[in-house]
């Protein structure tokens, strides 16, 4: 039974880890691959002209020929230019990160999107400790649940040089493709480099450190036949929008905690189109000290999330496809329907969740010790709903 948190977890465990959700190969998709493998080699003179509108003049070094036989990364034809998703593209931008994070706040959000090519359909935003790596990730993708496509920003904590992604489907590191001097980013020096992550499809890095020690990177898969996905990842780049005291974002917030839970992971995700309705927010805590594995069986934890409440239409239904969106309610709570349930295992403790909450579905999985004796219902009427509304997305993209 999969309910909407669960498919929002999926989605973010695809965008984090680079992975399809499905073994059945997409046709069509496959086909797009194939028409579209090797896009690196198109129009890297027109992409380096436009970046140098957009950033100022810059000096084009040379590029590296590969060694195995595969075409290089240097301009072959000069694409049409990208249309901007959200208006036009922000003047490069300024902001700055003063010194590489040495640690990651999950309640911080550190950077947002300035300007974003036409053809996406989500954006997602995660900070803080999750499966064993501390970073945070911001990302727009096409919306295939097939395969991973689409951009993603990652920054690193200080000291931590950044890994070659995953093979889609398989635990092991992608190969490089190619490798090739950027121009500057944000007066830094940056490096192209192609990884095979499938077979069909590669995935373009672009790298440069955004303070002494700390790396940053734009990662773009193309998700449609002709793209320019080296002047996509600099224009990214150039208007990324950092900070170091801006809050993220919730439709809630989360009062009432014990003193000893501190957060440690945050995500939030939610579609670019109008008519969307999956959005997904949520945050962890951890009772558990820092240098303790959060993740372990009985690890001392608390994940409260929201999402919209769904009143089933023939269109959601069809989107669904079978799948079912929420427990069996078998309780009430300030007098909202809700499902509560109480594991004997003594490495998981409970788990409620409250529908039409002000529009949302509240849920709160909580390990055994996170809690004191008030557990998860006595947790959910100190949470701050004031501000939540069904129509809530994450603020994710420049206004």
């Amino acid at each position: 039974m999969i309910d909407e948190m669960d498919l929002a977890r999926l989605m973010r465990a695809e965008f984090e880890a680079a992975e399809p959700p499905s073994a059945v190969v997409n046709v069509e998709r496959a086909i797009t691959a194939g028409r579209r493998q090797r896009w690196y080699a198109r129009g890297a003179g027109a992409a380096l002209a436009v970046v140098a509108v957009v950033v100022g003049a810059v000096t084009v070094p040379g590029l590296v020929a590969p060694t195995d036989g595969s075409p290089s990364l240097g301009p072959l034809d000069t694409p049409a230019p990208l249309e901007p998703a959200t208006g036009e593209a922000s003047s490069p931008d300024t902001s700055r990160i003063p010194a590489a994070l040495e640690t990651i706040d999950p309640t911080i959000q550190y950077v947002r999107f300035g300007w974003l090519p036409s053809g996406l359909a989500r954006l997602s935003y995660s900070a803080g400790l999750s499966q064993g790596d501390t970073r945070v990730i911001l990302g727009g993708d096409d919306g295939d649940k097939q395969s991973w496509a689409g951009v993603s920003v990652h920054l690193y904590p200080k000291g931590v040089t950044p890994k070659a992604p995953q093979v889609m489907g398989i635990d092991q590191r992608a190969p490089v493709v190619d490798t090739a001097p950027a121009p500057d980013v944000r007066g830094e020096a940056a490096t192209f480099t192609v990884y095979d992550v499938d077979g069909d499809t590669d995935r373009l890095s672009l790298r440069w450190q955004y303070a002494p020690d700390g790396w940053a990177q734009v990662d773009v898969t193309p998700w449609a036949a002709g793209q320019d996905v080296r002047e996509t990842a600099l224009h990214v780049a150039q208007t990324l929008r950092f900070s170091t005291t801006e809050r993220l974002r919730m439709p809630a917030q989360v009062t009432g905690l014990p003193q000893h839970l501190r957060p440690i992971y945050a995500s939030v995700d939610g579609p670019l189109t109008p008519d969307g309705w999956r959005w997904y927010a949520g945050i962890t805590y951890s009772a558990e000290t820092s240098t303790a594995a959060h993740s372990k069986a009985g690890a001392k934890t608390l994940d409260v999330s929201f999402s919209p409440y769904v009143v089933m239409t023939d269109k959601i239904r069809a989107e669904l496809d079978g799948k079912v969106l929420y427990e069996p309610p078998n309780t009430t709570i300030d007098g909202h329907q809700a499902s509560f349930y109480a594991a004997a295992d003594p490495d998981w403790s409970e788990r409620l969740e409250v529908l039409d909450v002000r529009g949302m579905v509240v849920r709160m999985d909580a390990r055994r010790g996170a809690l004191d004796e008030q557990g998860t219902k006595g947790l959910f009427p100190h949470l701050d709903l004031a501000g939540a509304k069904r129509d809530w997305r994450p603020s994710l993209i420049v206004d």
